[in-house]
Parts: C-alpha cells; structure tokens; sequence
C-alpha cells in the first residue's frame, strides 16, 4: 500500500519516508509529534486522504524508526534542524508548494516551516500544539516558576513522568508497558477498541527502532530551541488548527493563543479528543483537511 523511500538530507543522514498516492495530486507532508515514528499516522487516514485526491508523505524523523540515529552529545540538534529534514523531504519529492500537517512536535514544525518557508508552504494543519513549550518542558523537569501565560500539562500527565523518573523502564517489556500507560494518558479518553490499534502501533515501532533510546533526544532539541511566540505573526499560509477538548498536555489556552497570534487561521475544538486523536476522531479531522485543503489546491 506504502512506497518506500529513503531520503538524504544535506547533512548526510538518512530520513526514512512512505508515500501513498498519485504523485500527481497535491502534496500533503504528515509531520508526526517528539518520539514518535510516521507509522502513527494511521494506515486507514492517510489512505483516505489519497482517497481523497492527495499525494501523501509520512516518515520518520532522525532518532526514531529507520532513520538515522544521532549521537547527540556529539552532534546536538534543535527544531531548526527538524525542520530543515522536513525541507529536504520537499526537495527530494520535486515538490513546489506542500500541505504540512503536523501533531504536537510536528506542530512546532509546521510553525517553523510557515515563519522561515513561507514559499514552501500551500497550508499549515496544527494539532494538539503550542506556540511556547517552556511551560510543558520545564513542568516535566518539575519547575514550576509560574512565569508563563499559558498553563502547564496535567497532573495525572506530569504524575507519569515523575513515576518514569523514579524508576525508569529498562526491559523491552518494562518500556512497553510504560509506553501503553504513557498513552493512555495521552489520548485522556479513547475506547477499547481504537486503543487495541495503538497498542499494536506502539509493538510495531519497538520492532522498528534501532535503539530503544534515541528518541528521547527529541526532548534535548525541544529544550534548546527558542520558543515561536513573538514569530508566528510572520505565517502567512492558511491556517488550520485543531484542539483536543482534554488535551492534557497543552490544555486548550495553547491552541486559542495559536488562533489569536497566527493571522488568517481558523480555529476548531475537537470534543472529548486529549493529545492524541483516535482512529475513531481521525474520521472528523480528515474530513476537515479534506475541506480545508480543497479550498487551496
């Protein structure tokens, strides 16, 4: 169903990316959130948006998957870097103008590519993001200064990651296990059902990663790169962002300030989604790209 692609960027390493579609139709970049693989945009979603008369990348980024992994003491990188790995995707593709859609950390991505890619970009798709990871970052490093405006995660969300700090998982069960309970409070409110798909999503790229660790320097990146507040007046591509109601990583004052710095963008609360959307609400989220999009081809 997926073609496979290998794709060197111009600093020498390997970006793994899967494309589904006419390579004719207009182009649409699925940018997925920190430690995780493209394998999380579901199957079924980026198979509907081909449906749907659109070109459809998905990959994963440095430090996950089968993308190449960074010693990152060595060579440290930031958000500049991601996004310049998301730049390379574009050029090796031919692509003129791109759709990106990006979740969370994709989202920081997509900002980026909108205020220093303006030429590059036909839309800009926000999910479950934020315009200022500071108070995210330093809650889960147990700062809690009080010194922004926009709140930090929830308790039962940091709760996890003092638990991971405590005892952090070692085994590959032990990891897995963590993982499953990690988003379980993520999604904040998924059904038996679209959660069995996660589960086997999360056994998937355990079986892809070559280490089971790297990942988690996407936090490093995050941590040393500005935050894009007094930037986003500077995108001047359509935009489109997307809340969850429960979201308890970036509660919903982070998505209206998004709407309130980032001109021409419409603004929508997804219902009882949490950070993640499930294969059940990805059904309402592309039926919106679909529309959002269309009006741009």
């Amino acid at each position: 169903m997926f073609n496979e692609r290998y794709i060197k960027t111009k600093k020498g390493l390997t970006i793994y990316t899967e494309t589904i579609g006419n390579s004719n139709n207009p182009p649409i970049i699925l940018i997925m959130g920190a430690l995780n693989q493209g394998i999380f945009w579901y199957d079924s979603f980026c198979k509907s948006l081909s449906e749907n008369n659109f070109f459809v990348i998905r990959f994963d980024h440095r430090d996950t998957g089968f993308s190449t992994v960074i010693n990152y003491k060595e060579s440290p990188y930031t958000l500049n870097d991601l996004t310049e790995d998301v730049i390379d995707i574009s050029n090796a593709y031919n692509f003129n103008k791109v759709n990106f859609v990006g979740l969370s950390m994709g989202g920081y991505i997509c900002q980026l590519l909108g205020i220093n890619y303006p030429e590059k970009v036909n839309t800009l798709t926000l999910i479950s993001t934020t315009s200022d990871h500071r108070p995210y970052m330093d809650s889960t490093m147990g700062n809690f200064n009080n010194k922004y405006d926009l709140p930090y995660p929830e308790k039962p969300f940091l709760d996890y990651i003092e638990r991971n700090k405590i005892n952090f998982p070692q085994t590959e069960l032990d990891i897995e296990k963590n993982q499953i309970e990690g988003w379980k409070i993520i999604f904040n409110n998924i059904n038996d059902n679209d959660f069995d798909e996660v589960i086997k999503l999360i056994k998937l790229a355990n079986k892809r990663n070559k280490d089971k660790y790297s990942a988690y320097n996407h936090g490093l990146a995050v941590f040393n790169s500005r935050e894009r507040t007094d930037l986003l007046k500077k995108i001047i591509a359509p935009t489109f962002i997307y809340h969850g109601e429960k979201d308890p990583c970036f509660p919903i004052e982070h998505g209206k300030l998004l709407y309130k710095l980032i001109n021409n963008s419409k603004f929508n609360i997804v219902k009882n989604m949490g950070h993640m959307f499930s294969l059940t609400e990805s059904n309402y989220l592309l039926e919106e790209i679909v529309k959002n999009i269309s009006e741009f081809k």
